[in-house]
């Protein structure tokens, strides 16, 4: 009897250990996974610098047409902002693609806007378009793997909504920040004061390349897209609102997808691809 009941203790106990097991396999492969995807994603983008190049060719001339078409002599993430999601009546698609790609490709801007001053204050002069729509960017050097891994722009990609949402609540309730709009978002991402943490740059680039998301979270106690988030916005979207927004209504749309990653697209259309 004692040998029974020892096996049946047995039979039950090995269950539930390899379960346990079983999980923690799960979550390691789950982790190496999503580092193979973050490599893979680097890799890709510094193998595609040229057809990055010619993407940002392609935006850098439409708004430098449209500036000089409307006497705009520079613009900053605010105004681009606005010309991808809430522009002017008579605006272009073409002109609100282009805007829309400057914010999805925070590194790209910061080339362009820091082609002519050192220092990245987000103001790029016509200038500066008219530079890269000509093929400047085709004489920069190439970001190493090193460089690429280590911007804010690759660890933003990392991060969800939530989680990006939750560090910049916390860092503006810590300081005293009542909002924030897509103009400090950029210097909190590309040159942000000293001792800011880097999980904190991580998420503003994240909010700059997902604008569909940041619009969701800056429009959700006011109406109308006017590029400034309060606090209580972000600490809505750190506790989950989001997902409430989608099982509410179900409408609610998924970032635009990173150009970066449609490089290699054979018909790649640079205004379907930012309206995806």
């Amino acid at each position: 009897m004692t040998a029974i009941a020892n096996d049946a203790v047995s039979s039950f106990a090995t269950p539930s250990l390899d379960s346990s097991f079983s999980s923690e396999d799960q979550s390691i492969q789950q982790l190496e996974q999503q580092v193979d995807a973050m490599i893979n994603q680097v890799l890709q983008q510094s193998s595609s610098s040229v057809g990055q190049n010619a993407m940002a060719q392609n935006a850098s001339s439409t708004l430098a047409s449209y500036m000089n078409q409307n006497g705009i002599k520079s613009l900053d993430p605010n105004q681009l902002y606005q010309l991808a999601n809430n522009p002017p009546a008579g605006t272009p698609p073409d002109v609100s693609a282009a805007a829309s790609y400057m914010l999805q490709n925070p590194d790209v801007y910061k080339q362009i806007e820091t082609h002519d001053v050192s220092g990245a204050d987000g103001i790029s002069g016509v200038g500066n378009f008219e530079w890269a729509a000509q093929g400047g960017l085709d004489s920069e050097p190439s970001p190493s793997t090193t460089d690429t891994l280590d911007s804010t722009s690759t660890q933003g990609a990392m991060m969800d909504a939530q989680s990006a949402s939750g560090a910049l609540a916390s860092y503006m309730s810590q300081n005293g920040i009542s909002s924030l709009d897509p103009d400090q978002l950029y210097k909190l991402a590309n040159n942000p004061p000293a001792g800011t943490p880097s999980d904190v740059s991580a998420a503003a680039s994240y909010m700059l390349q997902n604008p569909d998301v940041y619009k969701q979270i800056e429009t959700h106690d006011v109406s109308g897209a006017d590029g400034v988030s309060g606090v209580s916005n972000f600490q809505w979207a750190a506790q989950g609102g989001l997902d409430q927004t989608v099982s509410g209504n179900g409408s609610f749309n998924l970032p635009n997808l990173n150009t970066d990653l449609a490089l290699n697209s054979p018909n790649l259309n640079l205004q379907q691809t930012l309206s995806v």
